[in-house]
């Protein structure tokens, strides 16, 4: 490699190695697109929809069904059964035919109509989260408009005026708005925080193998100065830069308005971050990539780790969920930061002043792993032996 030229052959070299090497191309430039595609794929529904049901009616009284019309009509849920008895609709339950049971005792409108508490049960399977919030939220609100349209009823019997009956049914007008989650979809919600800790992954565990086959192939050390270490190091980052950032103008400009996600990011802004973010990874991926002797090695000890860092990330669980220390160990890591800041800018419209702490942690976490890694790379470079 001419010493000359050295920024320049690095490049070329770099983008060799990727494009040289199936396994690595496969994770470095496809596996990042697949990835999305397939999760975008999965989560494009957004919301679980008609859910099926079985109600068991005890009542059988015009509010009664009027309640069973509202869950049949709803976009949460359906009705699919009617059991005669709770024992029916139990086995109906566990055998999976329907995933909640809605029981209207008898006494239902009668309750109502003396303006006493009319009791509804709801039975849910709280292993399915998604399904179990749809059945609820569409049985609270139609049990809730059933109760609101008798008590109407009632008053307007009762020769009151509509200022009064509004008063008295409504006393707080609610009028939401969900922000930055339209659909309070799961996609939605999703979607930033696995695209950051993909490219991450995607990272660490494509740079170890090239750095494996590198190794393999290549037998003499060689004893660079510092500032040739700098110069390599620094366009290495640059040729992920560049493949990155054509991947994330294909998922951000064309995957995720194909499947409706949420973007609401100013691209300078997306650019800048996302160009920190790539730059601590990989610089701390060019590091622990010295780490491995053996091809296989990279995916047992880093494709599993996948899941422990999107929840280290603190979206999909709460961070005061964790111990003080585990917590402390995933900040330690680009993805961490970079979901945080990525969720602000490109899901919430915050602009780069606004995530300055979160951008001030990155820069600060990517000056650190890229003085590793051209230390590593001054001590560990080697050039392919040349035979005479």
């Amino acid at each position: 490699m001419g010493r000359r030229n050295i920024f320049i052959s690095t490049i070329k070299n770099e983008l060799s190695a990727v494009f040289g090497d199936a396994g690595a191309m496969l994770l470095i430039v496809f596996a990042i697109l697949i990835y999305t595609v397939v999760y975008s794929v999965a989560y494009g529904r957004e919301v679980v929809t008609d859910v099926v049901i079985g109600v068991v009616n005890e009542d059988n009284t015009p509010s009664s069904r009027r309640l069973i019309d509202g869950l049949r009509s709803g976009p949460n849920t359906t009705v699919g059964y009617n059991p005669i008895s709770t024992e029916d609709a139990e086995d109906m339950f566990y055998n999976n035919d329907i995933y909640g049971v809605v029981y209207i005792p008898s006494g239902y409108e009668r309750s109502l109509l003396d303006g006493c508490q009319a009791d509804v049960a709801v039975v849910l399977d709280g292993s399915h989260l998604l399904v179990y919030r749809q059945v609820l939220q569409q049985a609270v609100a139609d049990i809730l408009a059933t109760g609101a349209n008798v008590e109407v009823e009632r008053l307007v019997s009762n020769n009151m005026s509509a200022a009064d009956i509004t008063s008295l049914v409504q006393p707080v007008v609610y009028d939401g708005h969900v922000m930055y989650n339209p659909s309070l979809g799961y996609g939605s919600f999703v979607m930033p925080s696995i695209l950051i800790v993909i490219i991450q992954q995607t990272l660490f565990i494509g740079l170890a193998l090239i750095n494996v086959r590198r190794r393999d192939r290549d037998h003499i050390i060689l004893n660079i100065t510092l500032w040739t270490s700098v110069k390599i190091t620094l366009a290495k980052i640059i040729v992920y830069i560049i493949i990155y950032g054509i991947s994330l103008t294909i998922i951000l400009g064309v995957v995720w308005p194909i499947f409706g996600f949420p973007y609401a990011g100013q691209t300078l802004d997306v650019v800048v971050m996302m160009t920190m973010y790539i730059i601590a990874a990989t610089s701390l991926g060019l590091s622990l990539s010295h780490l491995f002797r053996r091809r296989e090695a990279p995916f047992l000890l880093l494709l599993w780790s996948s899941v422990p860092i999107l929840l280290l990330a603190g979206l999909s669980l709460p961070k005061e969920a964790f111990p003080g220390w585990l917590y402390a160990i995933g900040e330690l890591l680009p993805s961490s930061i970079a979901v945080r800041a990525f969720v602000e800018i490109g899901t919430m419209g915050a602009s780069l002043s606004d995530t300055s702490s979160e951008l001030l942690r990155l820069t600060l976490l990517g000056a650190i792993y890229l003085f590793l890694a051209i230390v590593v790379e001054k001590y560990c470079s080697v050039s392919k032996k040349i035979d005479n």
